[in-house]
């Protein structure tokens, strides 16, 4: 017997963060702590492949560079991103907490 499940994406989206979020964070860190030998730390990564293991879009990365999130280095014209600074950066930056969402208020000073 199969069941369907409805639901809206603000639905599932919010089912996804507040399930599925805490186990990536913890297999993630899980990582980070692992023994890395010194080549592994050292490692350069270029924005894609940054923005894959940090699994988010590669405009993601460039903001998180220009708000200084991300320490990043200029070789020949092109940015990379050491592995070790970006797991440093997701364990320094991590939420514990989801937080709440802002409702919508209506504006206090209505047209005059």
């Amino acid at each position: 017997m199969q069941m369907v499940i409805v639901t809206t994406p603000d639905q599932l989206e919010a089912v996804v963060l507040d399930k599925l979020w805490p186990r990536i964070l913890f297999e993630l860190n899980k990582r980070a702590e692992a023994p890395a030998s010194t080549a592994d730390t050292e490692t350069l990564l270029t924005i894609r492949e940054a923005a894959k293991l940090l699994d988010v879009c590669q405009q993601t990365v460039h903001d998180w560079k220009r708000r200084g999130v991300l320490p990043y280095h200029k070789m020949g014209g092109r940015t990379y991103l050491k592995r070790a600074d970006l797991l440093n950066a997701l364990k320094a930056h991590q939420r514990t907490e989801k937080p709440a969402r802002k409702s919508a208020q209506a504006p206090s000073h209505v047209g005059r």
